[in-house]
């Protein structure tokens, strides 16, 4: 068995991953894909990426639904973080109304829970 940091030009290969859905988005300056592989398949993989994680989405309830408010909000939102370097940005849906409005805008959800891992002082 290998461990190792895939290069970019490899990403392809996590085709039948998890990553799978992910890879084409990352950048490959700032991501890395840790492998392990057995005989030149990939048999693990995990994505380290620094993430711009936006939360806390509310539109006052008289301005639900109209569109206006949401658009003006995804706007800002992509331009601020394409003005940051960011290629992506993670959320969550508490909300019916939330999970709607992602899958409008045709977010890739994330498969399973999200939890932090604490990894100790810098």
């Amino acid at each position: 068995m290998t461990s190792r940091i895939l290069p970019p030009e490899e990403w392809p290969r996590l085709q039948g991953t998890e990553a799978e859905a992910v890879w084409s988005t990352l950048d490959p300056d700032t991501a890395r894909v840790l492998v392990v592989e057995r005989d030149d398949a990939i048999i693990g993989c995990w994505v380290l990426v620094p993430i711009l994680h936006a939360e806390c989405l509310w539109i006052a309830p008289a301005e639900r639904g109209h569109g206006s408010v949401a658009r003006r909000l995804l706007r800002l939102m992509r331009d601020t973080a394409r003005a940051l370097g960011f290629r992506g940005v993670a959320t969550s849906a508490c909300s019916d109304q939330v999970r709607h409005l992602l899958a409008r805008i045709q977010a890739v959800p994330l498969p399973g829970t999200h939890h932090v891992i604490p990894i100790g002082e810098r």
